[in-house]
């Protein structure tokens, strides 16, 4: 049972109380991610994370670091399309500390000049790094082209020239502007008692002063689009997207979730048995669902030997047409959503899993389902519904592909 309270600044709190474990699981989230950002300041969002583990008016970058990491905890933050987390797990005991530490990061931070530029070389090399690995670009590729001319389809970490352009004061006005109490929302799960945490929360961001915020969100317009990078490596990575629906469609949701796991989701999909257990011509091949506010996204991932890279492509289309055609039978139904009760139920035993779930669900969708709202959910996803939203994703006229290899400039598939 989920508890929430929202203090006078804004601050909205949202609570699990597991009395049987002995670890806690907080994170702070903001409303902000790389989807706000324009080519200017591309990466900014990215590289505020950074910058919060560089050192307050109290403790330095070490000290953060290691007033968690002696007790044995974790403190961590990643930056995506549409929010920004940071978070801490540690023994129930210690819990005070993890709120004072994230507390401390949020209203404290110095944005140091010397420690913005020492941080400018550290992303850099990290956008060198996601560059050099082909499964990484070839989606950013593909996310940049199905989404071109929308901030959507900007690198999460920006561009090289973005990222040397970034000064302190655009970061600062940045941050000003967006880590605010009513612009955020404070997870928590684990073994405590909510009305205590919520007074030792407020103790700690009282002070965090509310301000005016918008967030504003367009739809971003799905782009078909076919390209190519030749890059010297052993295998050749194909990415396919089709265009989905969106995070705020929950009986949709629900059903491409269905569909997901019967397509390419798992190793008993249609895609895995088909393309590497029966034809054995990848290693890896899968579908996932990017959703978002007011878009979403299904891709398709395989990396194979550039003289498989036809077959596989020819192997995918098939059976996407397939599935648009022939639908999914009343077993595959029924498997798919016990296999998608039995993950998320698997799920509940982390305090971080719960913790993320939780978090992510009341700032983007701004609702939190019940367990047994969610489990019921799967199981009313009916036949109807399923054929419903494949008609409306399995459509070849909205499909984009990259291909990241060896020679592949090319190559027309």
């Amino acid at each position: 049972m989920y508890k929430k309270h929202v203090l006078e600044n804004g601050l909205t709190i949202i609570g699990e109380e597991i009395p049987y474990v002995k670890s806690i699981s907080l994170g702070i989230w903001i409303n902000a991610g790389s989807r706000i950002e324009n080519e200017r300041i591309s990466g900014v969002s990215h590289f505020i994370e950074h910058m919060l583990f560089k050192g307050t008016k109290n403790r330095t970058s070490k000290d953060l670091a290691s007033e968690i990491d002696n007790l044995g905890g974790q403190i961590n933050a990643f930056t995506s399309k549409e929010c920004t987390c940071y978070y801490v797990k540690l023994l129930d005991s210690h819990i005070d500390i993890g709120i004072d530490v994230l507390s401390d990061m949020i209203l404290n931070s110095k944005f140091n000049e010397d420690d913005i530029n020492k941080e400018r070389s550290v992303i850099i090399e990290e956008l060198k790094m996601y560059e050099d690995s082909p499964e990484d670009l070839v989606y950013d590729l593909l996310t940049e082209n199905i989404y071109k001319g929308d901030s959507l389809g900007m690198n999460i970490i920006g561009t090289e020239e973005s990222l040397k352009n970034l000064d302190r004061n655009e970061l600062l006005n940045y941050f000003n502007k967006y880590y605010v109490p009513n612009n955020s929302v404070i997870a928590i799960s684990g073994n405590f008692n909510f009305d205590e945490i919520v007074k030792k929360i407020e103790k700690k961001f009282k002070y965090w002063e509310r301000r005016e915020v918008n967030v504003e969100l367009k739809k971003a317009e799905f782009k078909s689009c076919f390209l190519s990078k030749n890059k010297d490596i052993e295998q050749v990575n194909l990415a396919m997207s089709l265009e989905a629906v969106p995070l705020e469609n929950d009986e949709e949701v629900y059903a491409l979730a269905v569909i997901n796991t019967v397509f390419g989701g798992s190793i008993s999909s249609r895609l895995f048995q088909k393309i590497r257990e029966e034809k054995g011509l990848v290693y890896s091949i899968y579908s996932s669902q990017s959703l978002y506010r007011k878009c979403g996204e299904l891709g398709i991932f395989a990396s194979m030997s550039n003289e498989h890279l036809q077959e596989v492509y020819d192997s995918v289309i098939e059976e996407i047409k397939i599935i648009k055609e022939n639908y999914l039978t009343d077993k595959e139904i029924s498997e798919s959503k016990e296999q998608l009760k039995g993950s998320y139920i698997l799920g509940l035993e982390s305090t971080s899993s719960r913790m993320m779930s939780i978090g992510r669900s009341l700032l983007l969708n701004n609702k939190v389902e019940s367990t047994d709202s969610i489990l019921k959910s799967i199981d009313n996803v009916d036949k109807e519904t399923v054929e419903k939203v494949i008609d409306k994703i399995f459509n070849l006229d909205k499909l984009g592909v990259c291909i990241v290899g060896r020679d592949v400039e090319q190559i027309k598939l």
